[in-house]
């Protein structure tokens, strides 16, 4: 099984298991996508604040070999996060983590959590989903592999055999 949210292990791609091995000898997939190096083009529809985050987390990807032309959506999902979670910091540290509430006609208060508390919650939750996904957290960082896909093993006597045979080559014992 695997992928995110299904409860179990996140799925691994071809490099990762060329890598660690396959040990539960299953088909690899030798056409997975590959995606393209490279700077994003910053998506339309981005906030002013989420614009002005956007060169900070493309130079930290840059500097990680982990920025591809395809993350674009990505990074900016990365960006708004950071953003909410920026406001909601700041609202916090204005109004305070609670909130207090008197009842008029027992006059008792009641202390309730203020909703920037959750909404700082939310954003840091995908803030670290985006970290996981793009491999800038401890854990992920050592799982991350990027660059080219080694082969799946090298050439057997058998295999150099075929080749000539298939080439019109003698083999010379």
């Amino acid at each position: 099984m695997g992928g995110v949210r299904s409860g179990g292990r996140n799925r691994k791609t071809l490099a990762q298991k060329l890598r660690d091995g396959n040990p539960g000898k299953r088909k690899l997939n030798r056409k997975e996508r590959q995606a393209l190096p490279g700077e994003p083009k910053l998506p339309s529809g981005m906030t002013k604040e989420a614009q002005a985050v956007w060169p900070e987390i493309v130079a930290i990807l840059k500097e990680n070999n982990a920025l591809f032309i395809t993350d674009g959506l990505a990074i900016a999902a990365l960006c708004s996060s950071f953003v909410l979670f920026r406001k909601a910091e700041k609202a916090i540290s204005e109004s305070g983590a609670f909130n207090v509430t008197v009842d008029e006609e027992t006059g008792i208060g009641e202390l309730r959590t203020s909703p920037a508390v959750r909404v700082r919650s939310d954003a840091l939750k995908h803030m670290r989903a985006g970290w996981q996904a793009f491999g800038l957290d401890p854990v992920s960082r050592s799982g991350l592999s990027v660059g080219r896909i080694p082969d799946a093993r090298p050439e057997t006597a058998l295999d150099a055999i075929l080749r000539a045979k298939s080439a019109g080559d003698d083999v010379v014992n």
